[in-house]
Parts: structure tokens; C-alpha cells; sequence
């Protein structure tokens, strides 16, 4: 047994914990009260699985919290009481332990909701625009539902929203669903009420997706200079069913990546997981950043490597049929994008895989998700020059610069 399965081993709903559940967690209140840097008013970050390290308790609502709803998920390494991640290249990383009460529609929001947490760091150097004006809106939708309860709006509203998407809720499924939570809430709750206003609630986190209308033989993108064309200039297709509305035949649709990116590094422990691969030498394959690709990129590009939050990332893509078998051919292709620079316990995690482009069909791409690649390529070109991000873990401004390896 690892050091800290006792965490979740000793720890069982509705049951008593067990004496080495009661001491560990003694001794790890002990460490944690001590420590300065985690201690505010006396009060530190709660690790249970309903405050998820969001809110900060005095020590005795801590002991209760604990004994009540056992640890958060995934808290092998203590980040928010005084440890720092520890990259060990023989190490796969912390695994994903699941316990009673935790599942994969619990998990589908974590890094939404992490993000959610972020808080202004103090310094003396301003945050980006862009991370002032996201720090301003987690301050006012991370408001708690009503007083006597630990839940905010904004998590609230992603874990339902995740529950919407995984089972395929239709809207007014959704309303009712809100509809009925409100019946037991108090009448002064602050959540959402309707569908409209639980979307209005998350634009502010800033990841919007851009429609750009697409030839129906994917052979152009009306897109940039031609976005005011009606025609293929290669097929000579009309860019529009026929009609009085302009409805397009095909629609490309893509989820700017850069936005996303600097979202993690709003993050004080994501920030720091990204930075980690440049300790993570080792002679083994255990990274992408121990391949021969990885460090002759280095030895080519020394500007870009110089810094480790610069960002690797790889691109994976593959069709399916989102209809039955027995409705008409079609298939889709997905387009996924993930950084490679976190340790290699994290890289790869579903959380940290961004959908970046739906290539609809009705038929494989073949030879032309080139010209469908074309948006991506040029914020790949963008990234490349550099764009202003702020680092929680730093506490600074910095140029981020991506590639794609």
C-alpha cells in the first residue's frame, strides 16, 4: 500500500473511518496548520469532496467535513497544503482512484470547476487583461447558492451542464430538472433558473467556437478572404441550400485553442504541472519529451525551449457514425488537440484533451482535411509568434509560444 491510499482505503460512506484514517489525517492537519504559507485567519483549504479545496475552513469544521465526505478525489499529492507536484520518471503518476460516491459524471467537470477556483494571486505585477477580466467573473459566479451550504453557482452549473451533455438532455428537460431543485432550495438561492441563464453564467469563462461555412465537397472554406463568396471557386457548388434562407450546406465548426491554453495557466497547480516536463529527463521513454523528435526540436529552436510553459502539443483525429446503423451513411471526424508538456502521470488525461474541430460529413475527408485543418493552422502560426498569458504559478506575464509536434 502507497503512502497515501489510506486516504480513501481507511475512509467508507456512512461507516466509521479507521484509527490509521484518524491518525494520518491528524498528523496531515497538524502539518498543514503549521505551515504559514498555507494558513490564513486560521483557517486552511478544506480537502473533503464537497469543498474540493474551494473554500477555507477553521480546523474542527475540517475534522467534521473529513469524517463526513472523505477526501477529495485524485489528492495524492497534497498541492494546496505545501507540497509540491514531484515528477518521478519511473512513477506513472497518481492514479485514478475511484471510491463510493465518485463516478465518471463527477469527474467530467473537474477541470472546468479547477478552473473555476482560480483566484487572483497577489502581487505586484498586474495579471493579462484577459486574466482580470476571468478573475472578476469567478469572483461574482463563484458566489455560494445560500449561506448554509459550501456549493457555488459556477460549480453548480457545470456539474449539470456535464449531466446535460453526457445523457443528452433536451432543453426543456434541463429547465425542469432546475425547476425541481428549486423547489428545495430557499427562496433567496442565487442558481441558475433556465437553461439560458446557466449558459449566460459560463460565457464569461471566455472559450467560445467559431461556424465557418465549408464547400460541400470540402474543397474550400468560405473563410477569411472568401467568407463573402456564394460559390465553390473549385467545383462551382453552391455555398447555400436552395431557398430564400441562406442556410449553408456544411458547417466547419472550431473551438479556438489559445483561450483554453491560457486558462491553464490561470490555474496556480496547473501552471505548474505544465512546467514539469523539463524535469522529467530521464533514460527511459517515460514523455514525449524523452523522444528524439522532442529534444531535436530543443537543439533546433533553443529560444523556444529556454522556456519550459512554452507548450508542445499533439493532434489526433479519427471518424465515427453518430447515427444508427440503420439510418443513412455519415461520419464525422473530431479533431483533438492535448499539451504534452504536463508529467507523464497527467499528459494525456481526458481533462486535458481539447476538441478543437468538428469536420462534418456525410463522407471521409480523404485528401482534403487539409484545407479543413486551415483554421487551426493559422492560430498554430499565432501561437508560434507568442501571445501575452499570465502565470499563476509565477506570479508574471509572459510570452506562451505553442507548436505542434
Amino acid at each position: 500500500m502507497t503512502s497515501r491510499e489510506w486516504m480513501y482505503s481507511g475512509w467508507t460512506r456512512g461507516k466509521a473511518p479507521t484509527n490509521e484514517w484518524i491518525d494520518n489525517t491528524t498528523q496531515f492537519l497538524n502539518r498543514a496548520f503549521y505551515m504559514q504559507e498555507v494558513v490564513k485567519d486560521g483557517t486552511i483549504k478544506c480537502p473533503c469532496a464537497q469543498c474540493r479545496n474551494y473554500f477555507r475552513h477553521k480546523r474542527d469544521t475540517i475534522e467534521l467535513h473529513l469524517c463526513k465526505y472523505g477526501y477529495k478525489e485524485n489528492y495524492g499529492i497534497w498541492t494546496s497544503h505545501g507540497e509540491r507536484p514531484v515528477i518521478n520518471d519511473n512513477d506513472p503518476g497518481p492514479s485514478l482512484i475511484d471510491h463510493e460516491g465518485f463516478g465518471e459524471s463527477d469527474r467530467m467537470d473537474n477541470m472546468l470547476v479547477d478552473l473555476a477556483s482560480a483566484q487572483p494571486p497577489e502581487s505586484s505585477e498586474e495579471p493579462a487583461h484577459y486574466a482580470k477580466a476571468f478573475y472578476r467573473m469567478v469572483a461574482s459566479a463563484d458566489e455560494l447558492i445560500h449561506e448554509n451550504t459550501t456549493h457555488s453557482c459556477l460549480s453548480v452549473v457545470a456539474r449539470l451542464l456535464a449531466m446535460k451533455s453526457q445523457y443528452n438532455m433536451s432543453v426543456a428537460h434541463y429547465d425542469d430538472v432546475l425547476g425541481i431543485i428549486h423547489e428545495f432550495l430557499p427562496p433567496e438561492s442565487k442558481l441558475a433558473k433556465d437553461f439560458y441563464r446557466s449558459k449566460k453564467l459560463l460565457e464569461g469563462l471566455g472559450m467560445p467556437y467559431v461556424k465557418i461555412d465549408v464547400c460541400y465537397n470540402n474543397c474550400m472554406l468560405y473563410y477569411k478572404e472568401d467568407e463573402h463568396k456564394e460559390k465553390c471557386d473549385f467545383c462551382g457548388t453552391s455555398r447555400y441550400e436552395n431557398g430564400q434562407n441562406k442556410t449553408p450546406r456544411k458547417v466547419l465548426r472550431y473551438l479556438p485553442i489559445k483561450d483554453r491554453l491560457q486558462r491553464l495557466y490561470a490555474h496556480e497547480d496547473i501552471a505548474r504541472l505544465l512546467q514539469s516536463h523539463s524535469r522529467s529527463r530521464s533514460g527511459n521513454m517515460v514523455h514525449p519529451c524523452d523522444g528524439e523528435a522532442w529534444q531535436q526540436f530543443d537543439e533546433d529552436f533553443q529560444d523556444f525551449a529556454q522556456d519550459p510553459r512554452n507548450v508542445r502539443l499533439a493532434l489526433a483525429t479519427d471518424g465515427f457514425t453518430p447515427y444508427s446503423l440503420g439510418a443513412a451513411p455519415y461520419s464525422c471526424w473530431p479533431v483533438f488537440i492535448t499539451p504534452l508538456n504536463f508529467p507523464p502521470g497527467v499528459c494525456m488525461r481526458p481533462e486535458y484533451t481539447f476538441l478543437t474541430l468538428v469536420i462534418p460529413g456525410p463522407e471521409h475527408t480523404r485528401k482534403k482535411l487539409s484545407v479543413l485543418m486551415q483554421p487551426l493552422v493559422d492560430e498554430l502560426l499565432k501561437l508560434w509568434e507568442g501571445v501575452e498569458t499570465w502565470d499563476a504559478s509565477r506570479k508574471q506575464n509572459f510570452t506562451m509560444r505553442a507548436i505542434f509536434l
